[in-house]
């Protein structure tokens, strides 16, 4: 493993626990207070370093995994063959949930940013970035053949990018959105990273401590229970914030 690779990975690792502690803050915290946007800051920053890191050593492990990942591995051919076509899977996998986090951090945050002026929300850069996310989302489906537990895991994750990419490009597109829409937009985008940032953590932490317990497709838990759990908290945060459009106060378009 090379030296650039390592150091990334351990402050990768050091960013992601710090993003779990950060992540639970705001939640908790009331809403529109300043605890509350202090936090949510701190949370945004943390989480963009994971995702930018994870995006980083995803590539690494795609482009040349011998001499990033196993610069310093003794393998046959057939555990080098094998050895470079686990590290692109994964790579891929880590490289959809990197965008998926960087795309709702910055979702969540531009939707909160265009208060009372939901046109920004129209701009070039955020109909691309949610674009490149849909795109990585079809890719990821693509990729998945047969019916192993990562490709479950490939369709599973493929789902949730276009799911969301289609869902924050209607959001952005629209002429106008209502207050309690804006609200709900943001609580999904943000939590929405925080399942990317919980996933990683179960899979690469707690999924090594479970291992002898977990074979077969069990081993997909660790990767799908955050998503999961994150989309109940969503479904209960917007039923919370949904009101009757016939008493929503309109944001100027």
């Amino acid at each position: 493993m090379t030296i650039t690779y390592k150091t990334l990975l351990f402050f990768h690792i050091g960013v992601g626990f710090a993003s779990l502690v950060f992540f639970w803050i705001p939640v908790y915290a009331k809403k529109g207070s300043a605890f509350h946007i202090r936090s949510g800051h701190w949370y945004a920053k943390t989480m963009y370093a994971v995702g930018y890191s994870a995006l980083a050593l995803s590539l690494m492990s795609m482009i040349d995994p011998m001499g990033f990942k196993f610069g310093d591995a003794n393998f046959s051919e057939e555990e080098t063959l094998r050895a470079i076509a686990s590290a692109r899977d994964v790579g891929l996998f880590l490289l959809a949930i990197s965008v998926l986090v960087l795309v709702g951090v910055r979702h969540g945050l531009q939707s909160v940013r265009a208060k009372g002026n939901h046109s920004l929300m129209r701009r070039a850069d955020n109909v691309l970035v949610n674009l490149v996310l849909l795109a990585v989302g079809i890719w990821l489906g693509i990729s998945a053949t047969g019916n192993s537990p990562m490709s479950v895991l490939f369709y599973i994750f493929a789902f949730l990018c276009i799911f969301t990419s289609i869902g924050n490009l209607r959001f952005c597109l629209k002429s106008s959105v209502t207050r309690s829409e804006q609200i709900i937009a943001h609580l999904s985008s943000i939590i929405g990273a925080g399942i990317g940032s919980h996933t990683a953590f179960f899979v690469f932490g707690a999924n090594r401590v479970f291992s002898e317990l977990l074979s077969g497709y069990a081993e997909i838990i660790p990767w799908v229970l955050p998503a999961i759990i994150g989309n109940i908290i969503i479904l209960r945060q917007a039923k919370r914030y949904r009101r009757p459009k016939a008493k929503a106060a309109k944001i100027i378009s």
